[in-house]
């Protein structure tokens, strides 16, 4: 038995129902007279008439002193002992207390009838509790009133209804219209756009507001809830909670202001990781000057694109979420939208959604504005020292993208559901597929040092038209076809070719993939050449072969055991076990994963030794500060990302790919500050990891290339004495430990070319790194 705190509750008389059959011949054929009813009750009649000869039959409850008709019910007779039952339903008024009432039936001569006359009383008073029993047939009804209602007096209205029994599935409406009920007490499932209902098993609620519709108003209520296909019993509790005082802008904006403090996350990330350009001062002016060059001077293509790729999606996205929220609220059907109810908070007086899960997302905007401040203070850090290779395109791609993933996640909470859930994987795509284009340029061949002729790809950046071409769109595209068929399966010939294209574009990912780490054949047996600058004479470049990589077995086995991982989802993917969603974006985290774990693993190594040779540069304080924060910030960003993933999956509150009263038994409660629940949360701590991971991979894909000469030379001081203040290697850091061999010497382009190419790149712009490879 259930005990449900409310501030109303109500009293409640067990329904009383009794059912009476007879033979009607006839004029009017009395069935009962005396009965008594009193206020606040409801009486339902459901009828149902056999004869050969079909016609109708009505059924009038009259009042037993002025005979006036005050409930009519007419059916049609069938000739069929599986007569369809036909309900009428209405609720007493004040002056009807304690009345006494005539059943009388008329119509067709000659008719078999059976009637059920149920009658219930429902008062809402507060201190008690409504309990009863459904049964297949027999539908619990009750109503409640607001006492002293205004506009003001109360914000928004909890209907609950609870049962201990998971195994039989109910329905629930709330309705002032009783012309709605009927209509739902003879088909649960058909629209009700004047009513809220929704299914359940163990929990369902229903919030009424003045964004709701129906909107909260004065009117009796009514409440009803019924069994449909099933012969078992269900013991149900309903909850009327009404509150009073609610109020969410001011929770709002604690949010934004913790969320705020993510701006110490840069500071320490470049103070550590970058230690040795961490003191450079920036002027507001010359700050200022390099925001204003960012419209139109260097290579800014990838930031450019990245924001017409948001403005052409979630403008899109939009209209879908809000068709599928309209049909929501048209229907008046609550299974639509997977909400947690159970922690949900209206968006009172303009839109009928989850205002906290819509709300918790603004982390994600405030640290991708974050990001760029942070970003465009480095940018002008290398303005200042008239720095020529440097390109932060990546670095404000990943800003944006965080700002849009913001957006594309409070689409998905407006009307969250599996359809919708692609939208809200928008932007992760986005900053997965980013993250390993960054982990590649920081290792690639930059045109401004190279010669253009400089030989193979393996070494060179993602060109952005690539980028959205082979990677981006199609995922895009496989996602949303897939969604479709996860959702209402196409025809088997369509959907065998979307998977055929599907794992030809997968395999084509993997072929690309084992390209770029040198594990096909031909890298095996014929390194690649490489081309750079010479350190030692102006106008020539070295043409050096790459040493193979250590550890290539592996690498091997790695990439091997991933392929593996990849074959399986696609196996659940085809047999429709696995959400292709959650498949690519699976598949690109574990990417992201190996790929920033092995070159975090290179980064923390060159720190290491530039910290511990005996002729390192580097000062006493920070061979002591260095290592300390490095730690610091490694244990708060698994501890981050561990709470994290607890909050998304161990308190999970929704399920989209179970059925809604599944989804259901999962809600659970706000946990700070009574309005933001636990997947609120897994929104704030998820924006503080991914924060902490991108700041080291712009670390690492070395933005400025002149900054991160500056620091080779820190760290090999007797072997690139002679670098300071000229064009970085390719990579130096192969070229000292592996010692390539010397192929051939390249003249680079004459000089009058070099002096108009420099004189395109503008005052303190960089070179393009990603727009200007192959």
């Amino acid at each position: 038995m259930f005990w449900v705190c409310a501030i109303f509750l109500a009293i409640f008389s067990p329904a009383s129902s009794e059912i009476f059959q007879g033979h009607f011949e006839k004029d009017s054929q009395l069935v009962k007279s005396n009965i008594e009813v009193e206020k606040g009750s409801l009486i339902r009649i459901e009828m149902r008439c056999i004869n050969a000869k079909l016609g109708h039959l009505t059924a009038l409850l009259t009042d037993g002193a002025s005979e006036a008709v005050f409930l009519s019910l007419s059916t049609g007779c069938t000739s069929s002992s599986d007569a369809v039952n036909y309900n009428a339903v209405r609720q007493f008024s004040p002056e009807h207390h304690n009345s006494n009432y005539t059943l009388r039936v008329l119509g067709q001569e000659d008719a078999f009838y059976e009637i059920q006359l149920h009658i219930s009383k429902v008062e809402v008073e507060p201190g008690k509790k409504v309990m009863d029993t459904l049964q297949h047939g027999n539908p619990a009804i009750f109503t409640f009133t607001l006492p002293q209602y205004n506009e003001t007096s109360y914000r928004y209205v909890d209907v609950t209804v609870q049962s201990n029994s998971s195994d039989v599935v109910g329905k629930l409406i709330v309705t002032p219209n009783r012309e709605e009920l009927y209509k739902f007490l003879i088909s649960p499932n058909e629209s009700t756009p004047d009513a809220l209902r929704l299914s359940f098993s163990t929990f369902g609620r229903i919030i009424l507001s003045d964004a709701s519709k129906p909107a909260l108003s004065n009117a009796t209520w009514i409440v009803a809830a019924v069994l449909f296909n099933s012969s078992l019993n269900k013991t149900i509790a309903i909850t009327i909670e009404p509150n009073t005082d609610y109020e969410y802008v001011s929770k709002i904006w604690v949010l934004v202001f913790v969320s705020c403090f993510g701006f110490i996350l840069p500071i320490f990330s470049r103070y550590i990781f970058n230690y040795l350009n961490a003191e450079k001062k920036v002027t507001l002016e010359l700050w200022f000057r390099v925001v204003v060059n960012w419209f139109y001077r260097g290579n800014k293509g990838l930031s450019y694109l990245t924001g017409f790729l948001a403005w052409m999606l979630l403008v899109s996205a939009f209209q879908v979420v809000n068709a599928k929220w309209r049909e929501m609220i048209d229907k008046g059907d609550r299974d639509v939208c997977y909400y947690n109810e159970r922690c949900y908070r209206p968006y009172i007086g303009y839109y009928d959604v989850s205002v906290n899960g819509i709300a918790s997302n603004m982390c994600f905007m405030v640290h991708g504005a974050i990001l760029i401040i942070f970003v465009s203070l480095s940018e002008t850090s290398c303005y200042a020292l008239k720095h020529k290779n440097y390109d932060y395109s990546i670095a404000y791609s990943f800003g944006m993208a965080f700002i849009f993933e913001g957006f594309g996640s409070l689409l998905y909470h407006i009307c969250p559901s599996q359809i919708i859930f692609q939208f809200d994987t928008l932007f992760m795509f986005v900053i997965s597929q980013y993250i390993i284009a960054a982990l590649i340029d920081g290792n690639a061949v930059r045109k401004s040092i190279a010669n253009a002729n400089f030989g193979k790809a393996k070494r060179k950046s993602i060109r952005v038209p690539k980028l959205f071409l082979f990677f981006l769109g199609p995922a895009y595209g496989f996602n949303f076809l897939g969604n479709l068929h996860f959702i209402d399966p196409l025809p088997d010939a369509i959907a065998g070719m979307f998977f055929f294209a599907l794992a030809i574009w997968v395999i084509l990912m993997l072929l690309w993939a084992a390209y770029k780490a040198n594990l096909l054949p031909e890298a095996v047996f014929s390194p690649p050449r490489i081309a750079f600058m010479d350190d030692g004479k102006e106008g020539r470049v070295v043409e050096v072969q790459e040493a193979m990589p250590r550890r290539q077995l592996c690498k091997l086995v790695g990439f091997v055991v991933y392929c593996l991982v990849v074959l399986i989802g696609f196996i659940l993917v085809v047999r429709g076990d696995l959400v292709i969603s959650i498949f690519i974006l699976g598949e690109l985290i574990i990417a992201v994963i190996i790929m920033t774990s092995a070159a975090f693993l290179g980064l923390v190594k060159d720190i290491w030794h530039a910290i511990t040779t005996k002729k390192s540069r580097v000062s006493r304080k920070l061979r002591c500060i260095v290592p300390a924060g490095i730690v610091l910030y490694l244990a708060a960003g698994v501890g981050v990302t561990a709470v994290s993933l607890f909050f998304f999956t161990i308190l999970e509150v929704t399920n989209k790919s179970l059925e809604p009263w599944q989804s259901r038994e999962l809600n659970a409660g706000c946990i700070l500050n009574d309005f933001y629940d636990s997947h609120d949360l897994w929104h704030f701590f998820a924006s503080h990891s991914l924060l902490m991971i991108i700041l080291v991979v712009v670390q690492m894909s070395k933005p400025c290339r002149d900054c991160y000469l500056k620091y080779l030379v820190e760290q090999h001081p007797e072997q690139l004495r002679d670098l300071e203040g000229k064009d970085e290697a390719t990579n130096p850091r192969n070229k000292f430990r592996s010692n390539p061999e010397v192929v051939a010497v390249i003249p680079l382009q004459g000089e009058e070319d070099r002096e108009g190419e420099v004189e395109r790149e503008g005052e303190g712009e960089g070179q393009g790194s990603i727009e200007g490879e192959n």
